[in-house]
């Protein structure tokens, strides 16, 4: 992505998107990798954030009612747990106008959510028994129409096939998506911390759609 935003990056801001990113092996430091969300050193490190931090998100209770083994947790305590080693001040100030905004709803739309549930119940293969790379790129592939329509013939029960996809037509928004959505499923910097944070760059909507997919990359998801 960076050959076609050219915002100044800093390696600090890098390493901790990294950090975010399921199965990516950090250069020279013990950054958690967050891939299945149940390594012992990651769990403990999460416990001392937000010790009843949910393990997985329910698409059905949307945020309203997140849960885990009865216990809830809010909405901007389960963002502030992902996101609390990100120092980006940008990113910051727009974690806080997402969660401000929050309306309940995990999806940015009804068609997102349309698309996302007939892929699920297309492949009956139940949402608890995918990995979360794939329901977190499914989440982004369905979020924006145009991206969904150049990805759909190309979304397969255990792969995405990038290569195929056309992208003539899509915005920068779509572009975004796509970008964190290969960021997330090859564990390889498509897109900077820096372009996620600009708001004159990225809109309000395919922010939350990649925020929500980091979520679910890092914690997982039921129905």
């Amino acid at each position: 992505m960076s050959k076609y935003f050219m915002n100044d990056s800093e390696l600090q801001e890098l390493e901790q998107l990294m950090m975010l990113v399921p199965n990516f092996s950090p250069r020279g430091r013990g950054i958690i990798v967050v891939h299945g969300f149940g390594k012992i050193d990651a769990q403990e490190k999460e416990e001392e954030v937000l010790p009843t931090l949910p393990e997985q998100f329910r698409f059905d209770l949307d945020i309203g009612c997140l849960k885990s083994n009865g216990r809830g947790a809010s909405y901007d305590r389960f963002i502030s747990s992902c996101f609390h080693e990100c120092k980006s001040h940008r990113l910051q100030s727009r974690l806080e106008y997402l969660i401000r905004n929050c309306a309940g709803d995990f999806f940015i739309s009804q068609s997102h959510r349309g698309r996302f549930g007939s892929v699920c119940r297309l492949q009956e293969i139940p949402v608890e028994n995918r990995s979360s790379i794939h329901l977190a790129v499914l989440f982004l592939f369905s979020a924006d129409d145009k991206l969904w329509s150049a990805a759909k013939d190309h979304v397969y029960t255990d792969s995405f096939d990038f290569k195929k996809m056309n992208l003539s037509g899509i915005n920068t928004d779509g572009y975004a998506i796509y970008q964190m959505a290969k960021t997330i499923y090859t564990a390889r910097e498509y897109i900077r911390m820096d372009e996620i944070a600009d708001k004159f760059l990225i809109g309000d909507q395919a922010f939350k759609a990649i925020i929500h997919s980091i979520l679910i990359a890092k914690y997982g998801a039921t129905e």
